[in-house]
């Protein structure tokens, strides 16, 4: 009788706690949804919003049109330029390589770059993934060629290669593309594949990222958004610019639903060992950047990124303690996704979202 009893004061208890995780559940869907739903109002977001805990996802939906002309809704299988985010598959991809003994951090780039000048023979690999090497950044007059042809990537390093340096190198912090292109070069010349086919077949496919990838601009991708920019209230396409421009820096395009494994992957050793994971996610003296990854160590630690593309937006914050992550990708080139992502995290963890972020 006692056992009976208990029995079913277990499954009461049990019931109980699986109709309050549930309530829970289904009140963040709904104030996440409202949430996102008013930028989709105001200012006409469009895009994917994604939120995961645990692994699981909490929160993910699609906001208005992937393709305007046709009216094709975005939807949670819809492909996003990454824009900036990209850099961390970058950093990745080095790591990759100091992993197999391929790739020293510490050693001169010009030991992987023998044309470089002499004012780079100080700086070494470490200090292009962190933003501490000085070199200088590109601006649309530095693309002698224009911006809508292809680049090799010789000649996308001869764009910066005769300017001066910023700083003395490891003395200053500077977020630049130009770095992140020149260790594209790296990971070409070290492993003998391309930028792009490393990444697919070291990274993507080994995690089963299947809808992650980096082409050709003019390549036909199945399922991805087009991006557009604001002509006073309507929208427009966005600029043309040839995606060999961002090789390293920019141009991977993937899910919201594959960057939530990808990250996954960095929650243990399936990917990275301890080593790699540890300098990814350790903040650089000076600044605060690690492998791809803004570091946050004060208040509630976090890494992030922001991603901006003629077209795309994206942000991305990983909560490690909380196992927390949420993402944000737009196609349109103004949408706050760093806004939007921010809210959605604080509403996850705290269960409010402070009035700055509506």
């Amino acid at each position: 009788m006692f056992l009976h009893t208990r029995g079913k004061l277990g499954l009461l208890v049990w019931l109980t706690l699986v109709v309050t995780v549930n309530a829970n559940s289904q009140s963040f869907q709904a104030g996440a949804d409202q949430f996102v739903t008013s930028f989709e109002k105001q200012k006409g977001f469009q895009g994917v919003a994604l939120v995961a805990r645990n692994g699981k996802v909490l929160f993910q939906k699609g906001y208005g049109n992937a393709v305007e002309a046709w009216g094709i809704e975005n939807t949670p299988n819809t492909k996003f330029e990454l824009a900036s985010l990209t850099k961390q598959f970058t950093g990745a991809a080095i790591l990759l390589l100091v992993q197999s003994g391929k790739l020293d951090l510490d050693a001169p780039v010009t030991r992987y770059y023998p044309q470089a000048p002499e004012s780079w023979k100080q700086i070494t690999v470490r200090q292009l993934v962190t933003h501490t090497s000085g070199l200088p950044n590109n601006e649309l007059r530095d693309f002698t060629k224009g911006i809508c042809v292809p680049y090799t990537p010789d000649e996308l390093l001869d764009t910066f290669r005769s300017r001066p340096l910023k700083f003395k190198p490891g003395t200053d912090w500077a977020y630049t593309n130009t770095e992140y292109y020149l260790l594209a070069y790296i990971i070409q010349t070290v492993s003998g594949e391309s930028y792009a086919d490393f990444l697919t077949h070291r990274v993507f496919q080994f995690l089963g990222m299947n809808a992650s990838g980096f082409s050709p601009t003019l390549a036909v991708i199945p399922q991805m958004a087009e991006g557009y920019a604001r002509d006073g209230k309507a929208l427009r396409h966005r600029d043309y610019f040839d995606r060999s421009l961002e090789m390293g820096a920019g141009g991977v395009y993937s899910t919201a639903s594959d960057m939530l494994r990808w990250n996954e992957s960095l929650n243990g050793e399936k990917l990275l060992n301890q080593k790699s994971l540890d300098l990814m996610f350790t903040p650089s003296s000076p600044g605060n950047y690690g492998f791809g990854w803004f570091i946050e160590k004060q208040k509630r630690a976090k890494a992030y990124h922001e991603g901006s593309d003629p077209g795309f937006a994206a942000f991305e914050i990983r909560y490690p303690k909380e196992k927390a992550f949420v993402i944000v990708l737009a196609n349109v080139e103004d949408a706050p996704v760093r806004v939007i992502a921010n809210g959605l995290g604080e509403l996850l963890l705290t269960g409010q979202i402070p009035n700055d972020l509506k």
